[in-house]
Order: C-alpha cells, then structure tokens, then sequence
C-alpha cells in the first residue's frame, strides 16, 4: 500500500484521536465519559501502530512528525488518567451512577426477568394456592399459619434489631454476589436467582392476596423491600453483563471480554453496598417498630428507593454547558 493510500485510509481516525486528546486536555481527563476513555485508548493503540508503519513506508517527516506528537499527546493522556485511582467520592458522585445508566439495558432485563417472575408466581398462587410452597418454600408457607394478621411484622421483632440489621445485610450482599458472580455461567445462574427471587416476591403477594393480607404484606415489605429489590436488580444487571459478553463477546475473544465486563460488573455490585446496609438498617430497625404507623414506614421505604434511582439517573452527568460543548 502506498503511503497516500495509507494516509486516506487512517486520517479519520487519527483526527478523532485528535479531538479526544484536546476534550481530555481541555476538561481534564478524569472527565471522559467511559465510552470516550475507550475510544481513546484503542485510537491511540492504533496510531502508535500507524506511526511505526509510516516509518517503514518512509513517509515524509511533516507526516510522520505530525503523527508521532499526535500520539505523545495521547500517550500523556491514556496513562496520565490509568495513573491516580479515583477517589470513593468520585465514584460514588461521578462514575458509579454513570456506570448504571450506560448499562441501562442489562438494568430493565434484570427487572422485567424478576417482575415479570413474581407477576406469573402472583397468578399461579391465586389459581392454585397449594403450589405456595413451592414457590415461597416451606417457611414461607408457614408463615401463613403462624402469624396473627394483627401482627404482621411479628417474625422481624423476634430478633433484637442490631442483629436482624447484621443478618439481612449479610444476607442481600450474598444474594447480590451471587448474582454477579454466576454470570460467569453464560448468565443461567444470575437469571435462576432472579427467577427465585421473582418467584418467592409472587408467592407471598398472591398467598397473602388470596387471604386478604395483601395490604399488610406490602406495608411490612416495603419499608425495606423497596431499596432492596432495586439494589438485587442492578446486582442482576452486573451478571447478565458478563453472561451476555461470553454469549456475544463480539470481536473479542471470550476471555477478554470476560475480563473486561467482569471489571464492569465488580463495580457495580461494589457501589451498592450502601443501599444494602440502608435496606438492612430499615429491616432492622424501621419495619418492626412501633413509633411509626405502617403506612409512613411504608412511604419513607418508597420514598429512598425514589432517591436511589433519582441519584442513578441524575448524578454524574457533566454541566449543561460542557453537554453543549461536546
């Protein structure tokens, strides 16, 4: 190939990488979205290569010259960025919740497998209200018996309320895990413990429904159930990541795509632990107290669940000025 040919053939790309250079110098390259940090460690990759290239093709030196500082710029750049790690407070304000909206797709596919479950758990109960068992498992069935409807929130005041906290905390983190971590099973596990989960949230609602405790079902649910759930979905978004990535890897091999989503997933599944410790402070010690009338308990769980999702759809995005600018 001759070097004009070369050289029209690769122009786009290194004035792209140009672009991005300037946009990272000029706002800092902390400030890159995730999608423009890739794009400028992979054009800068292949300039470097391009650059070598144009060497043994012999090109002139205003080619190779106007090249080879296009690349040391981005050099700065890419490993300037790669150096300091990010700050939790970064994470949490900037890059955690950014991380959620551009995996959005993955979050509504977690949703809809446990909404859509429990929905078709809540039918199956109303239908046939033997097979509760089978979906809630045999305490959950029960449950049904040994609770008096006047005091629906007895199971959660049989244990002192720092424990119940400990315990469920312990336990959503597990079931969080256990969701990312089985995406490695080109994502059937992460969508089983979905499904669990969908299924005993139907189970309970279609058992109770049919007894007439519908109400006090959610007024004991939601105060901690609201949070929790949302943070179990995002958990289930970080599997169906990496199992989507092993069934679609695209270019990649599926090792490296593996490797790649996997970072992606850790991350989301790390920046919940908050929700989880909130989730569990309210099981702990909101929903069985008494101060409280069921109803506020029940608002006050919507109302941090509202501010979950408000923060993921809201914090991290750039000033409006800078959004005009790029």
């Amino acid at each position: 190939m001759s070097v004009g040919a070369f050289v029209r053939e690769r122009r786009a790309r290194w004035d792209r990488l140009d672009a991005l250079v300037d946009t990272a110098t000029r706002r800092g390259a902390k400030r890159l979205a995730p999608e423009q940090v890739e794009a400028l460690v992979h054009l800068y990759q292949g300039a470097a290569a391009d650059l070598a290239r144009l060497r043994a093709l012999d090109a002139g030196p205003d080619l190779v010259g106007r090249l080879n500082r296009t690349v040391t710029r981005a050099h700065a750049q890419v490993y300037r960025r790669a150096a300091p790690s990010p700050s939790l407070r970064v994470f949490f304000l900037e890059t955690y919740p950014r991380l959620v909206r551009e995996r959005w797709r993955f979050v509504l596919a977690s949703f809809l497998i446990v909404a859509g479950t429990a929905a078709m758990a809540h039918d199956a109960v109303q239908r046939h209200p033997d097979v509760v068992s089978d979906l809630t498992g045999i305490a959950g069935a029960e449950l049904m018996g040994h609770h008096d409807p006047g005091d629906f929130t007895a199971r959660f005041k049989e244990v002192a309320s720092p424990v119940l906290s400990s315990l469920v905390t312990t336990n959503n983190i597990q079931v969080a895990f256990n969701a990312f971590a089985l995406g490695v099973t080109f994502g059937v596990g992460t969508v089983y413990v979905l499904v669990v989960n969908g299924a005993m949230l139907g189970g309970y609602s279609g058992s109770f429904g049919e007894s007439g405790l519908g109400r006090e079902l959610w007024l004991t649910i939601l105060p901690h159930g609201a949070l929790e759930l949302s943070a179990i979905i995002v958990a289930g978004a970080a599997g169906l990541l990496i199992g989507f990535g092993l069934w679609c890897p695209g270019r990649r091999t599926r090792l490296r795509a593996l490797r790649e989503d996997a970072l992606a997933a850790v991350k989301l599944v790390a920046g919940l632990v908050p929700a989880f410790m909130v989730a569990g402070f309210f099981e702990g010690f909101v929903t069985p107290s008494d101060l409280l009338s069921p109803e506020l308990k029940a608002g006050l769980g919507v109302a941090v669940a509202a501010v979950f999702w408000f923060y993921i759809l809201a914090a991290g995005r750039p000033p409006v000025s800078e959004a005009r600018a790029a």
